[in-house]
């Protein structure tokens, strides 16, 4: 039997009741302002990295993304398609995370290059994920989105990475009540988008649409994410920092 310490149970009891006050209407307008603006700016962000030379990766991606959906449906090969699909959605997540999460780096294909270099291990991790399809679990998506920012915050040592997971199980206890609406928001937006992306590659574009509407649906979700992320480690920042001993 777990007991719990009194102390922790009113810390967690007040720990929501102030996260809740996001929902307050002018602390939600700003929030959804805030949010809105992140997902407009998000795409001049990723663009900056790629002008001299993304046209023609585009387009290399573009071509082979068709040549494989036309692969695909003629040797009836579905289960490539399945991974194909998980490995660009786990793909997008993290590189729109890079993008939206607050950094004083400049933010140029060194940056992301550096930060795919130190975190690959993360991408293959949430792949993974995908194609067992523990994401049905509530929660288990939002946890590792928010271990994947903090980890983002971090060195990227192992330690690094086990107290980025750490911090991020313990976002989603102390707010679990806000977590709760995201999660029920993010599932909306996957059901329209997983319905879109079905009709695509039973009718329509294949995997160069089913790519085309992740770069559209993934950046709302990561704006949310990312800027509840900001929120809750200024508001509870001795919670998952070290600090300083008075």
């Amino acid at each position: 039997m777990i007991i719990l310490d009194k102390g922790v149970v009113v810390n967690l009891i007040q720990s929501w009741k102030e996260s809740l006050r996001l929902f307050e209407r002018q602390n939600l307008k700003s929030f959804l302002m805030v949010t809105g603006k992140a997902f407009v700016d998000v795409y001049g962000a990723i663009n900056k990295p790629l002008t001299s030379w993304g046209n023609w990766i585009s387009l290399a991606v573009i071509v082979a993304l068709v040549i494989m959906t036309n692969s695909i449906k003629m040797l009836h090969l579905f289960w490539v398609e399945a991974i194909i699909l998980n490995s660009m959605l786990h793909f997008f997540f993290f590189i729109f995370c890079l993008a939206m999460r607050p950094s004083t780096d400049i933010k140029d294909i060194t940056y992301f290059r550096s930060y795919i270099g130190r975190f690959w291990i993360l991408l293959i991790v949430a792949i993974f994920l995908g194609i067992s399809r523990v994401y049905v679990i509530p929660f288990i998506f939002i946890w590792y989105m928010f271990s994947l920012l903090f980890a983002f915050d971090s060195r990227g040592t192992v330690n690094d990475l086990l107290r980025s997971f750490q911090n991020g199980f313990m976002m989603v206890l102390y707010n679990l009540p806000v977590c709760v609406v995201l999660w029920a928001v993010l599932a909306s937006i996957n059901f329209v988008l997983y319905y879109f992306v079905a009709f695509a590659l039973g009718y329509f574009g294949g995997l160069t649409m089913a790519a085309i509407l992740y770069i559209f649906f993934v950046p709302i979700e990561v704006a949310l994410i990312t800027n509840l992320y900001i929120k809750f480690v200024h508001s509870q920042s001795s919670l998952y920092f070290p600090q300083p001993k008075q």
